[in-house]
């Protein structure tokens, strides 16, 4: 369901890396992020985490997202 969002979001911000990791394969992994639903997003700056949003909100989504690729945008110049 958001997935397409998610998609354009990657190609609008080229300059942020967007991945995907599937919780059923990876079920160390989502443990060890104390991953309880899907989806879940995690924000990572320099290896650590700045904020994380849980379910499907394509407006929430969408607002961190862009609040994320401004503040890179002013520590790069």
């Amino acid at each position: 369901m958001i997935a397409p969002l998610y998609c354009e979001l990657s190609e609008k911000y080229p300059s942020l890396m967007f991945l995907t990791v599937d919780v059923d394969e990876l079920t160390e992994f989502s443990s060890s992020w104390d991953i309880k639903a899907t989806p879940t997003f995690f924000f990572l700056r320099d290896g650590q985490q700045i904020d994380k949003l849980v379910g499907a909100n394509k407006p929430e989504l969408q607002k961190k997202i862009t609040a994320i690729a401004d503040s890179a945008t002013q520590c790069n110049n």
